[in-house]
């Protein structure tokens, strides 16, 4: 039975060693505070229903966390205000670099998509020290986003915090969702209106074993 770990934070998380997991983050100030508000608040509930259901309906818990998620995402989405440094081409080639660099060493990167205030990838961990209290990589993000953010300051010559200081992430749990998730991520931008197909998007990648997929 895999070490699984359940904890609270601002976004609801679902650790489990050793698997796959769809990551989001997002630029601070890529959210209205009213917005934020109200995520915050929504989370306080989705907190203390993920808590009641989770040793109960690990099926129900993924479900909610899904509903969640795509609420989120939506809004990320539609907001135009707010913070939208992704756009520029140096700056997206920076957060490219931070992801690459982490590939077939501490994680398999299987697909991401840089959006205008967000970034969607997915991945695998491929390494954890169990004598560690952290779970599935955070130290990997933390570190994808220190590179990140520091070398993105420089590029656009401003200071402070880049990112927003949480990220969210859900466990993949199987094949079918896992393409499932391969191409939500990569319909992102179609269905955010900046291009017409996935593949006219520059800042998405997709690793070439699981290009099949897309053929469907």
């Amino acid at each position: 039975m895999k070490k699984q770990e359940f904890y609270r934070r601002h976004l609801p998380h679902l650790q489990v060693l050793d698997q796959t997991f769809f990551v989001t983050w997002l630029l601070k100030g890529a959210l209205p505070k009213s917005l934020v508000k109200k995520i915050v608040e929504l989370n306080q509930l989705k907190d203390e229903e993920v808590a009641k259901v989770f040793t109960e309906s690990p099926e129900l818990n993924q479900q909610m966390q899904s509903d969640y998620f795509n609420e989120f995402d939506f809004e990320l989405d539609s907001i135009i205000t707010g913070s939208h440094y992704l756009r520029k081409t140096d700056i997206a080639k920076i957060v490219a670099k931070s992801l690459h660099y982490w590939d077939n060493k501490k994680i398999d990167l299987i697909c991401y998509c840089i959006m205008s205030n967000h970034v969607h990838a997915v991945f695998s961990v491929l390494e954890f020290d169990e004598h560690r209290e952290k779970v599935f990589g955070v130290d990997i993000m933390e570190s994808i986003k220190k590179y990140s953010a520091r070398e993105c300051n420089k590029e656009i010559g401003r200071k402070g915090q880049f990112w927003h200081h949480e990220s969210y992430d859900r466990l993949i749990r199987d094949r079918e969702e896992l393409y499932r998730t391969i191409i939500y991520v990569l319909d992102n931008p179609v269905k955010a209106g900046y291009c017409k197909s996935r593949s006219l998007y520059k800042w998405s990648y997709i690793k070439p074993e699981y290009q099949d997929i897309l053929k469907d």
